[in-house]
């Protein structure tokens, strides 16, 4: 019996729509688009048609890529009004939104390799928005957790919470709106969603509510190919996205570490190495990510052995450390990451999202589409390298990941979690490693992340789920953070997927159980 194809997603029906690709005769890129799409339906407080994303690509024949489905500010929009009406970007609302570029990076992901046609791959999603599902564990939370937002917008609080009451786990969703747009893209093509009908609807509908988006922003929008960040570690190869993404963040983290020959131990005696080098690595992130095509990100110093090996030398010796800011954005790490291989090598790790909990909580009543916050992600600090500037993209969290060994998929990696993508990613990076590691062992084993506001703290905060190690209270109370004990398998220290690849060339798959998720291996 031969193994063809494997995904893992953190919704059991996008899980079946990617097998159904497989057994249709698609590839890991077809399975991968289908996951995509059913996640939109089932999983909109955290991905959605109107989000962003970005995927990296392996062909299976010597092409590494990574697709930016990021998309731009308004060309049109000022930043000083900006500023007049906000102290900070606002978290909801038509000042929140950019283009949105998941359809586009759908469209470029499927033209570089997919085998299936896109009417085909949207299917099971038009089944599911038009027939009804039932409202996941993940979707109730995040209902109730941004309610008060939704119900100030009738659209989308009708949707979620009608007479004022949020939809219970359980309940059955149906988005016959959302399902017709999907069927005219189907028929007309992904395109139409940025120049035809789907995209006049769009323009038309954010006007209303006062947004500066037009009709030629959207035509504009195109995906970005680049290629892909990578680094040398234990004789293989981590690739990730270059920015506007932060995926570097996670590069130097893990070089800084290795420049000083300590491993990665997230639960063991190194971890606060591993908590000094990723906040590192977040004041960077924080210092110069910004649209590349606006700022130039200094990767070679940042990424640099020697220089990281001194710096984090003076972090240790307690020298150096600037105080920690509470200021951080505000945003619950709502994106999904899908992962696909198969047994032609062809592998793709996609990660799309709507940034905070149902994005800008902006629902376009005649498609259906909710559009997401990502504007949020700009500063209105004049001069940052993040700042607010019509035409330009905001600094990204998506940070998919793939890791070669001999010129061949090892892993393929992408996780939920914002701001914190890149500590997730590096405490499951040392189980691929390990020979022998249960993959469903190294996703539910116990995890703390890094962050302020952004992990629902007033202050900066390691927050460590309650089944981690006790010892970790105060290895990890380093310099001016808090810790906080959070429940144990809790979607503030993210839902991962994971598929590996055995030396045999067996393929082993498995989702996070902080998830609605399920992981298959498919066999003809």
């Amino acid at each position: 019996m031969s193994v063809l194809g494997a995904i893992a997603t953190p919704h059991a029906l996008a899980t079946q729509a990617g097998v159904r690709a497989y057994a249709d005769g698609g590839n890991a890129i077809d399975a991968a688009l289908a996951a995509a799409a059913m996640l939109t339906v089932v999983y909109p407080h955290q991905c959605a048609i109107g989000g962003d994303l970005m995927a990296l690509l392996d062909d299976g024949a010597g092409m590494l890529c990574c697709v930016n489905g990021s998309g731009a500010a308004a060309a049109r929009a000022s930043s000083s009004v900006l500023r007049s009406r906000y102290s900070e970007m606002p978290d909801s609302g038509p000042d929140s939104i950019t283009v949105p570029g998941l359809v586009a990076g759908w469209q470029s992901l499927h033209g570089l390799g997919a085998r299936l046609s896109v009417a085909r791959l949207l299917d099971p999603a038009i089944a599911a928005a038009s027939d009804g599902v039932a409202v996941s564990t993940s979707l109730a939370a995040g209902i109730r957790y941004r309610g008060a937002r939704l119900l100030e917008r009738p659209a989308i609080g009708a949707l979620f919470m009608p007479d004022g009451v949020p939809l219970a786990q359980g309940a059955l969703l149906r988005q016959p709106q959302l399902a017709r747009t999907l069927r005219s893209l189907a028929a007309d093509g992904l395109g139409a969603f940025y120049t035809g009908a789907i995209g006049a609807s769009l323009v038309s509908g954010l006007g209303r509510l006062g947004s500066c988006l037009t009709a030629a922003d959207f035509a504009a929008h195109r995906s970005e190919l680049s290629t892909p960040l990578r680094l040398e570690h234990r004789g293989a190869q981590i690739h990730t996205s270059p920015p506007n993404s932060q995926g570097f963040a996670l590069l130097e983290a893990i070089t800084a570490l290795d420049a000083l020959g300590i491993a990665i131990e997230p639960l063991g005696n190194a971890a606060p190495w591993l908590l000094r080098a990723q906040r590192m690595a977040a004041e960077d992130r924080d210092r110069y990510l910004g649209d590349p095509r606006r700022v130039s990100v200094p990767l070679t110093e940042l990424l640099a052995p020697s220089v990281l090996r001194e710096r984090l030398s003076a972090r240790i010796a307690g020298r150096a450390w600037p105080a920690a800011s509470p200021v951080s954005v505000p945003a619950h790490g709502d994106t999904v990451a899908v992962c696909a291989m198969d047994s032609t090598g062809v592998a793709v790790s996609l990660i799309q999202s709507l940034y905070q909990s149902f994005g800008s909580t902006v629902l376009e009543p005649v498609t259906g589409v909710i559009f997401h916050n990502r504007g949020r992600g700009f500063s209105l600090v004049p001069g940052a390298a993040n700042e607010f500037v019509p035409g330009t993209r905001p600094a990204h969290t998506l940070s998919p990941v793939l890791i070669h060994r001999d010129g061949r998929v090892l892993a393929v990696l992408g996780t939920m979690g914002g701001r914190a993508q890149p500590q997730i990613l590096a405490q499951l990076i040392p189980g691929i490693f390990e020979a022998g590691a249960s993959l469903a062992a190294v996703l539910s084993a116990p995890r703390w992340v890094m962050g302020a506001r952004d992990i629902d703290f007033d202050r900066p905060t390691v927050a460590i789920e309650a089944d981690a190690p006790e010892p970790l209270d105060t290895a990890l109370r380093i310099e001016d953070l808090d810790i906080a004990r959070i429940p144990a398998r809790n979607e503030r220290v993210g839902h991962a997927q994971l598929i590996t690849v055995g030396p045999d060339g067996v393929l082993q798959a498995a989702s996070d159980p902080r998830s609605d998720g399920a992981a298959e291996v498919w066999r003809r």
